[in-house]
């Protein structure tokens, strides 16, 4: 590894070394892939398979979504055959995010 950086060094410069060295650390902290987030599609795809609310939930959570969604396109989602419970989450990372927002903004 030392090696490498003096190679890199002698050629290259500094800037690539730096630039080398910030990814090398940023790869060591992380812990693990991050999830993308939950889509509304896969929600519904999820719900009209039958997959218990509690599973989408879960997923939903591990991914730290958020869903903005207005009235109208959770009475959507409900015709679709979204689950309550799922309804109800989505609905809370919108209201938990706000909250969060006006807490930083010191309102």
């Amino acid at each position: 590894m030392i090696a490498i950086v003096k190679k890199l060094w002698q050629r290259e410069g500094r800037a690539l070394m730096l630039s080398t060295c910030i990814m090398l650390l940023s790869g060591c902290a992380m812990v693990g892939p991050s999830k993308p987030p939950v889509t509304i599609g896969e929600v519904i795809q999820m719900s009209k398979a039958g997959t218990p609310a509690e599973t989408i939930i879960t997923k939903m959570r591990d991914s730290n979504a958020m869903y903005p969604l207005t009235a109208a396109q959770l009475a959507e989602l409900h015709d679709i055959g979204v689950a309550d419970r799922v309804l109800d989450y989505m609905q809370q990372t919108y209201i938990e995010e706000q909250r969060q927002e006006q807490s930083e903004k010191g309102g």
